[in-house]
């Protein structure tokens, strides 16, 4: 029976000290939605090459749209299965872990911006609708780092639901943290990020 809780213990163990397997696949999801937008846009824009630029335009735009509204479907589905691993992890209260660092190696964050190869199509239309008014939305995105750089636990808390998802999406697809070194450890960390979008 011991030896049985240890290897447990020893599996769980290994969950904590790895990224979740939900989490890498909505990195796969992004990466294969891009993958198709892209293609899209290179056939689209041979097929429809006899088209005046705005009437080929306003094609793509309704197309894009389309398959960013599949791919918007497919990442919050996997949004909802990362939510519920991580419920099902924190719920076995299992102890932290921590990790030797170097302390000459300073905290870093990774770039949050997209890195994606697709660059959506603009419509004409949607340029000149584009108001003068100076609106914005705000959230507040809290989230743990890992002892080992990984994201985890990310919520975000705002009155555009929307735009809450958007940013835990965001958070869970970034790259691996240079987790902060105290003592010559790193462990897992809570942080607050305050967000706001301004729209012109």
């Amino acid at each position: 029976m011991n030896k049985l809780y240890y290897l447990l213990f020893f599996l769980l163990s290994f969950t904590l000290s790895a990224q979740l397997k939900e989490i890498r696949d909505l990195k796969i999801i992004e990466k294969r939605f891009d993958s198709i937008l892209v293609v899209y846009q290179k056939k689209a824009k041979d097929s429809l090459s006899y088209l005046k630029k705005k009437e080929r335009n306003d094609i793509m735009v309704l197309e894009e749209s389309k398959i960013y509204e599949r791919k918007k479907i497919k990442e919050r589905l996997q949004l909802k299965k990362i939510k519920a691993k991580e419920l099902e992890i924190d719920n076995l209260k299992l102890p932290n872990k921590f990790d030797k660092c170097n302390m000459n190696v300073d905290f870093q964050m990774p770039n949050l911006l997209s890195k994606t190869k697709y660059k959506p199509t603009i419509s004409k239309n949607k340029e000149e609708s584009k108001s003068g008014d100076n609106k914005s939305i705000s959230s507040s995105v809290i989230f743990q780092v890992t002892y080992d750089g990984y994201i985890r636990n990310v919520n975000a808390i705002g009155e555009n639901a929307d735009f809450n998802t958007e940013l835990e999406l965001t958070l869970y697809k970034l790259e691996r943290w240079t987790p902060r070194c105290l003592n010559g450890f790193t462990k897992t960390e809570k942080y607050r990020l305050p967000v706001t979008m301004n729209f012109n």
